[in-house]
């Protein structure tokens, strides 16, 4: 199984076993459009990626929801899976798209997570 298998395989997974159904977890296999850039296969984000990105920030504004997308990128553990962790940390900045959360949050506890107007 190549590379972009397992990236597709572990997004389904990851948006299947959203515990809320959250949108943003739902979300997750647009990342799909993010693969080549964050496995290496090519050296910037194009359009479609960075268009789910966007997605992604748009879909997770209350507390509850950044929480379980939060918990939704530990359960993938992208580091884990190819994703060339300095690619996943530059891809927000490189789509100028903030996100609620890292894509790989390894050092964040999901259930402090805060929604705007809390912070």
């Amino acid at each position: 199984m190549g590379l972009y298998s397992v990236f597709w395989a572990v997004i389904l997974l990851a948006s299947a076993n959203s515990v809320h159904g959250s949108d943003a977890c739902t979300g997750l296999p647009g990342l799909l459009n993010c693969a080549p850039f964050l496995l290496g296969s090519v050296s910037s984000p194009d359009a479609k990626c960075c268009k789910s990105l966007k997605w992604l920030s748009q879909h997770a504004i209350n507390r509850e929801d950044k929480r379980e997308l939060c918990k939704c990128l530990k359960i993938e553990d992208l580091k884990h899976k190819g994703v060339i962790l300095d690619r996943a940390k530059a891809l927000p900045r490189l789509c100028k798209v903030q996100l609620p959360v890292p894509l790989i949050p390894d050092n964040i506890d999901c259930d402090r997570i805060k929604a705007a107007d809390e912070e």
